[in-house]
């Protein structure tokens, strides 16, 4: 359908769809042929009759072949990818008991109950530039690093600073990720400001209402984990702003940074291995050190040291381990030979995919389910009761 984004679950929602019109269709030409009281249709053999419909169904029979292989071979290869993942199917499983049942508590931006450590520096000097700036047009900070690195956490801490809460008027953030859509972007930021469902899908019209709703107004917008490069697209997309307005940017790509001519680029550097401990240690064992829990010192330094300076793998093989509580299982953690895959091969932290890979066989196949969706993809879920939340899957930052 036109405008969706690729994705295996759309194409085959899509041959349903044609296949559903397909049947609705033949379905009317049918009524409406035994509807007919015309004394020359009865003169026609009955030979004849439906012949236009066969050779229809025939058409759209030959058309839809290719569609079906291509889906059936696409499948084919999500289980061949499924099996080298060592996923299991889950056949006939009677549902856990009411005492039984999984609890899923709700997320939000921040994780308030884990403190923050290794950026305060950064925070406060973009603070800084954000309340001190008194330029004649908006302004960019732009935060430039690998994944993994804490780009995403660093912004929220500066969006949800109580001093940035009471210097400026409205507040945006939008996920922007690999699908660059000005349109969208500018809706969402326009909903976000008014808290307004927007139905304008004219970029002109949007603008307009948006360089309204921002005059004389202090403005602190974030664009987190763009990857788009193309300059043409950011013009069109700041045409609305001036002066009160502030960006922050968030990307993996230093292109991307220069494009939108920051006023300071902000590049992060690995997280020391004291601060990198903090994370893991609130995250595995819920303290800031290792006092209480002698038994795991030694060897939860030596994962930590593992873990490269980097923030999001203190907090995914801390998260792993927060329910173990044998020391041979940290140790087994501590000596998985995944810690040794090079990551340019595979494009993903071995620490990201070490936790993968020590979950239980069925949240790999949920794993597997979402990656068959395309990315920031939005659908609601039930989640054990009769309300619905919206979960949004995205990229690891």
């Amino acid at each position: 359908m036109v405008g969706r984004p690729p994705g295996l679950a759309y194409d085959v929602d899509d041959i349903l769809d044609e296949f559903a019109y397909e049947e609705l269709r033949l379905k009317l030409q049918n009524t409406q042929a035994q509807a007919s009281t015309s004394k020359v249709r009865k003169l026609i053999p009955t030979c004849f009759t439906g012949t236009s419909l066969t050779l229809t169904s025939f058409g759209f029979k030959n058309s839809m072949i290719p569609k079906v292989k291509d889906i059936t071979a696409r499948l084919n290869n999500l289980n061949t990818r499924r099996s080298n993942l060592g996923l299991s199917k889950i056949l006939s499983q009677a549902p856990p008991s009411k005492g039984n049942q999984p609890r899923l508590q709700p997320t939000s931006v921040m994780d308030e109950a884990v403190e923050y450590v290794g950026r305060h520096k950064e925070k406060q000097k973009m603070i800084e530039l954000l309340k001190g700036n008194n330029s004649d047009g908006f302004s960019v900070l732009s935060i430039v690093v690998m994944g993994g690195m804490g780009k995403t956490t660093l912004a929220q801490l500066v969006y949800n600073d109580a001093t940035i809460n009471e210097s400026f008027d409205l507040k945006a953030w939008v996920c922007v990720s690999d699908n660059f859509d000005a349109i969208a972007i500018t809706k969402a930021i326009l909903q976000s400001i008014t808290s307004e469902s927007c139905d304008y899908s004219n970029m002109d019209l949007l603008q307009v209402k948006l360089k309204e709703k921002l005059s004389g107004k202090s403005f602190l917008l974030v664009l987190d984990d763009i990857w788009n490069e193309k300059y043409n697209d950011w013009t069109i997309l700041r045409s609305p702003f001036g002066a009160g307005t502030n960006i922050i940017v968030t990307t993996r790509l230093q292109i991307v940074s220069s494009m939108v001519k920051p006023l300071k680029a902000f590049h992060l550097d690995k997280l020391s291995d004291d601060d990198c401990l903090s994370i893991f240690t609130q995250h595995a064992l819920n303290a800031r050190n290792f006092d209480e829990h002698r038994q795991f010192k030694e060897i939860g330094e030596k994962i930590v040291r593992r873990c490269n300076g980097l923030p999001l793998a203190a907090k995914a093989i801390g998260s792993l381990l927060r329910t173990v509580i044998y020391h041979g299982e940290w140790e087994r953690i501590y000596e998985s030979e995944i810690w040794d895959l090079p990551e340019e091969r595979c494009g993903i932290i071995p620490a990201l995919r070490l936790s993968y890979h020590h979950l239980p066989s069925y949240l790999k196949r949920c794993f597997a389910y979402c990656s068959i969706l395309p990315k920031d993809y939005e659908f609601e879920k039930s989640v054990f009761s009769r309300s619905s939340v919206k979960v949004i899957f995205s990229d690891i930052q």
